[in-house]
C-alpha cells in the first residue's frame, strides 16, 4: 500500500498566513501541529510506503515534516517544477507506483477523527484490492463548494456511485435531489485505487493527458527517493473529479463518519477551533480582548482589542494585515493575485523562512544593514560560501556553533561572536545534539539571497 500525499496549494486562500512559498498545510495552526503532519497521524503504517506530490520548491518542507515522524526512510517524493492540478498529479504518482499497488489517495487540507477515518479506509483498502475505485462520502448537506454523490443503498459498507457532479450550483443541487434515487454524500476528496486500475481508466477518458504524463515522466530526473518532473510544459489538467469521476461508471462509496472537515479558508480554519461564548475566536499566543463583538477570528502577535464589531477576520503578521468580513472571504484569492503584481515578495515568501538546515527570520532591514535570526536544527549545517557585497557579524545566542571562517575552523560558545569579511569563504553549522540559535548582521549595499556563491552544499543546491 501506497500513501499518496498530495501538498499543493498556492496560498491565496489564508493569505497572509500562507504564502506560496509557505502554504498553509506547512503552517502550525494546531498548538505545534501542522495539516500535513496531522494527516501523516491518521494514515500511518507500519507496512505502508508514502509517496508525497508536491511543488519541488516545497520540498524542504515536506522532507522536515517526514522526518519529525521518522518517515523519510520509506518516503519517496515526486516533484513537480509547476503545479498542474489533481489529474496530472494523479497520473504522475499512479506511473511511479506498480501497477497492482493500492494507491491511498490523501490532500493535506483536512481534519477528521483518526478512528473513524481508518475503519473506513480499511473498507475501502479491501475493495480496492478487488479492482473497484473508491472514494470516501461525507454524510453532510450538499454544498455548491464541493463534490456531490449520489449512490444506491449500502451493500457491504459500500454503495454503487449513481452520479457525481463536481460544485453543484444551488439549481442542479435541487433538481438532483428531486430526482435522487438514493443517498447524497459530499466528496471527501480522499481516494483509494489500485495504480493499474487507475491508468486504464485515463487510459480511456483521458488518453490525451495519460500520453503527456507518460512523456513527462520518461524525461524525469531521478535521484535517491526522488523523481524530479518538468510539469510547466503540461497542459493544466483540472481536478480528477472534473476530468474523470464525473465521466466514470465504475465508481463506489465508502460512508465517512469521522467528523471531516475542510480547512480550505478562514471561515473554515475558524470553524475548526475553540470559540468564546460570543463565537469569537482568538488563534493567537497574546491576550485578546472582544467588547461587544461577536463571531470574529483574530490571529496576531501582539496584544489585540475588537469592539462593536462582528464577523471579522483580522490576520496581522509581520509584513501583512488582513481585515476582511466572513461573507467576502470568496474574493480573497483574487486580491492575492493582484497583491502579487504589485508587491510579488508579499505573496510568495514569508518573513520566517525554512531552510533543510533549518530556518531564518527577518527582524530589522534597513538599506545597508539586516538583521536576522538562523534556527540552525541539530547535525545540520549551512553551505560552504561566500558574499561579494556584504560582510556578516554572527552572536551565539543559544548552543555552539561550529564556524568555518576561510582556513579556520572554530567553536563558538554562547555570547561570543565571530566576524566574516566581503568575499571570505565561510561555513555556519551545528555538530550537537542541542538547537542553536544566531543574531545575524548583514552590512553592505547588497543584502539579498542573491548574493550567495555555494562552494560546498549538502542539499545539492545551486
Amino acid at each position: 500500500m501506497v500513501h499518496v500525499i498530495l501538498s499543493g496549494g498556492s496560498g491565496k486562500r489564508l493569505w497572509p498566513l500562507s504564502r506560496s512559498h509557505f502554504p498553509k498545510q506547512f503552517l502550525k495552526l494546531y498548538d505545534s501541529k501542522s495539516l500535513f503532519g496531522l494527516a501523516l497521524d491518521r494514515l500511518d503504517h507500519p507496512q505502508a510506503r508514502f509517496l508525497v506530490v508536491c511543488n519541488e520548491a516545497h520540498y524542504f518542507h515536506a522532507l522536515e515534516e517526514m522526518s519529525a515522524l521518522h518517515l523519510e526512510d520509506r518516503t519517496d517524493f515526486l516533484l513537480e517544477s509547476a503545479p498542474k492540478n489533481t489529474m496530472n498529479a494523479l497520473i504522475l504518482a499512479s506511473l511511479a507506483c506498480d501497477l497492482e499497488e493500492i494507491l491511498v489517495i490523501s490532500p493535506t487540507d483536512h481534519l477528521m477523527d483518526k478512528p473513524a477515518f481508518q475503519s473506513a479506509l480499511e473498507i475501502a483498502v479491501q475493495h480496492a484490492k478487488e479492482g473497484k475505485t473508491m472514494l470516501f462520502g461525507v454524510d453532510q448537506e450538499p454544498n455548491s463548494q464541493y463534490g456531490l454523490i449520489t449512490c444506491a443503498p449500502l451493500e457491504e459498507g459500500i454503495s454503487p456511485v449513481l452520479g457525481f457532479i463536481e460544485k453543484p450550483n444551488p439549481t442542479q443541487i435541487a433538481q438532483l435531489q428531486a430526482q435522487a434515487r438514493g443517498h447524497f454524500y459530499t466528496n471527501s476528496g480522499m481516494f483509494v485505487f489500485k495504480a493499474g486500475v487507475f491508468l486504464q481508466t485515463c487510459a480511456r477518458h483521458v488518453p490525451h493527458m495519460l500520453q503527456a504524463c507518460q512523456e513527462v515522466f520518461r524525461q524525469a530526473k531521478r535521484l535517491p527517493h526522488i523523481i524530479k518532473c518538468q510539469t510547466q510544459d503540461l497542459q493544466e489538467g483540472g481536478s480528477v473529479d472534473v476530468c474523470l469521476w464525473q465521466k466514470c461508471p465504475n465508481l463506489f462509496v465508502v460512508p465517512l463518519k469521522a467528523n471531516w472537515r475542510d480547512v480550505g479558508h478562514f471561515a473554515s480554519l475558524k470553524q475548526s477551533l475553540q470559540e468564546d461564548s460570543q463565537h469569537n475566536t482568538p488563534h493567537t499566543p497574546k491576550p485578546v480582548l472582544f467588547e461587544q463583538a461577536t463571531h470574529n477570528y483574530v490571529y496576531s502577535h501582539k496584544f489585540s482589542t475588537l469592539l462593536g464589531v462582528h464577523g471579522l477576520v483580522v490576520v496581522d503578521t509581520k509584513d501583512g494585515l488582513l481585515i476582511a468580513h466572513q461573507d467576502h472571504l470568496d474574493k480573497l484569492p483574487t486580491l492575492v493575485t493582484e497583491i502579487a503584481q504589485k508587491y510579488p515578495e508579499l505573496v510568495h515568501n514569508y518573513p520566517l523562512e525554512y531552510r533543510p538546515w533549518g530556518s531564518f527570520e527577518v527582524l530589522l532591514e534597513c538599506p545597508f544593514f539586516k538583521v536576522k535570526l538562523l534556527k540552525i536544527t541539530p547535525h545540520k549545517r549551512l553551505s560552504l560560501q561566500r558574499h561579494q557585497h556584504r560582510s556578516e557579524h554572527w552572536v551565539v545566542v543559544e548552543g555552539v556553533a561550529s564556524v568555518v571562517v576561510g582556513d579556520a575552523h572554530l567553536q563558538v560558545a554562547t555570547n561570543e561572536s565571530v566576524f566574516i569579511k566581503q568575499g571570505q569563504i565561510h561555513r555556519l553549522g551545528n555538530d550537537t545534539h542541542e538547537p542553536l540559535t544566531i543574531l545575524e548582521v548583514q552590512c553592505g549595499a547588497r543584502l539579498d539571497e542573491s548574493d550567495i556563491e555555494r562552494l560546498e552544499d549538502d542539499y545539492k543546491r545551486p
